[in-house]
């Protein structure tokens, strides 16, 4: 690839499928992206695309050429956060508690097959908070529906209120890719109330939080397959005490520029 042309970086959007009254589209789906993730990548000097589906009503249409369309001209995939991934998608069926958590079975089956899309063809994939989970799911792997029942810790890992002022610390798996971008852990900006409870098929642990949680994984059988529970675009980089999230985009947009190679790869949806 031209080393002065910049790359071309797919989105993936958070949707809303119910627009409030007071907004000006009414009673419509809306698909959309937060600006701070997308700000991380363009300023490297990038263009970043959102990848809207092409559902209607629920019902899918022409959704697998639209994403392998997609795959096909872009040069890598960022999995952005949003709301809880379904546990019907990784064989559970949904806690009582989960009825006070929004699910999204729409946007579920689109990133999975989007994730699919570019896994196929070995593009790199960067994946945050809801996007980890997702691509833990993708490889087999299952979640803990909601952390504070089903793994207690002295550790807050989700208060909506706080939302991107809530942060912890991490600790850096030795040997791992992240060792290689960060000489040690740091603070984080994390807010959920899921995490990684079985990890997926070649996928090996490179962040844990104190309490152990999984926080960040990269994958031993793709080219570059990595996720952050965390949201590096909500990070300070001048504030000493958070993880810059430098080192990670640009080790993405790296691999994105590097040569790339098609392979066939099957994985049941």
């Amino acid at each position: 690839m031209d080393a002065a042309k910049p790359l071309l970086i797919g989105l993936s959007p958070r949707f809303l499928h119910q627009t409030p009254e007071s907004f000006e589209i009414k009673g419509k789906t809306i698909q959309y992206l937060e600006q701070s993730l997308a700000h991380l990548i363009a300023k490297h000097g990038d263009l970043v695309f959102m990848i809207p589906s092409l559902e209607s009503s629920g019902l899918l249409e022409k959704d697998d050429l639209n994403v392998h369309q997609y795959a096909e001209i872009l040069d890598g995939l960022v999995l952005q956060g949003g709301v809880d991934i379904s546990p019907t998608v990784y064989g559970e069926e949904p806690l009582e508690l989960m009825a006070n958590h929004r699910i999204d079975p729409i946007r579920d089956r689109y990133e999975l097959k989007l994730l699919k899309a570019f896994v196929t063809r070995n593009k790199p994939v960067l994946g945050i908070c809801r996007g980890f989970q997702l691509m833990n799911v993708f490889k087999g792997g299952t979640l803990f529906q909601d952390l504070p029942t089903q793994l207690p810790s002295d550790m807050t890992h989700f208060k909506s209120e706080l939302y991107e002022k809530l942060t912890h610390t991490v600790d850096i798996e030795p040997g791992g890719l992240l060792q290689g971008m960060y000489s040690s852990g740091g603070e984080i900006v994390s807010i959920h109330h899921q995490g990684v409870k079985k990890l997926g098929n070649g996928l090996q642990v490179e962040a844990r939080s104190p309490d152990g949680l999984v926080e960040a994984f990269s994958s031993t059988t793709d080219a570059f397959f990595v996720g952050v529970q965390w949201h590096p675009e909500f990070h300070i980089d001048n504030e000493a005490r958070f993880l810059s999230s430098e080192p990670l985009v640009k080790k993405f947009l790296e691999a994105c520029r590097g040569p790339q190679k098609t392979v066939e790869k099957s994985y049941d949806l």
